[in-house]
């Protein structure tokens, strides 16, 4: 059976809002989704390191740390890589198809768009009066009445908290559905071979993160 190329689909059936949110790379792919996806990454760190909000894994964010906005942006690339090169040895690995590498690569740097709403989530005032209170508090001893927050604060805290877990859930996906639709694999061997990709990813940029702001 021959299958389309993802960037041909779009051809064969129009988009709709919820296909482009949750099944965009049926339709998008090749060079155009790397250059949005690597637009969407640095912008994404960029945002960070206005709130010292920091993407410090493939699956990780965050916030507090003060460091040069070169590692907030560093952080999005090589979480991406690491992925995007685990996924690429598991796709050849398995596929009984041939893929382009511009594909996957581009697809899964587009997968990480949803960082962009999360940092921007992050830079919520109640949400950094928060991170500061709780920084300062628990850089020094913890007083006799406990941590002083203020309810306002905490509630909005747990809501941006609340929509960065939303946005991991929607990354995730956005990732497994490039993985399966550029290698052309499905079920349990796409399932199986993603999360163990994933798992290897994030320890491969965890320890890349590490070095990077060791030196």
């Amino acid at each position: 059976m021959t299958t389309l190329a993802p960037e041909k689909r779009l051809a064969t059936r129009g988009p709709t809002v919820v296909s482009l949110l949750f099944r965009p790379f049926d339709y998008i792919a090749g060079t155009q989704s790397l250059l949005i996806g690597i637009v969407s990454i640095l912008t994404a760190g960029f945002l960070g390191s206005l709130s010292r909000t920091h993407f410090d894994g493939v699956l990780d964010m965050h916030t507090g740390l003060a460091a040069r906005r070169a590692l907030f942006l560093a952080a999005g690339i090589i979480n991406w890589l690491s992925l995007s090169v685990v996924l690429f040895l598991m796709g050849k690995l398995v596929s009984r198809t041939a893929f382009r590498a511009v594909d996957l690569f581009g697809t899964q740097a587009l997968a990480r768009w949803p960082t962009v709403i999360a940092a921007l989530a992050a830079l919520a005032p109640p949400f950094q009066r928060l991170v500061a209170r709780l920084n300062v508090q628990l850089s020094s001893a913890v007083p006799a009445g406990g941590f002083s927050v203020a309810t306002g604060d905490l509630v909005f805290g747990g809501l941006v908290g609340l929509a960065a877990a939303l946005c991991l859930v929607w990354m995730v996906w956005l990732m497994y559905h490039s993985y399966t639709v550029c290698c052309n694999i499905r079920g349990g061997k796409a399932l199986g071979t993603f999360i163990a990709g994933l798992i290897i990813a994030e320890v491969i940029s965890k320890v890349v993160l590490s070095r990077f702001l060791s030196a």
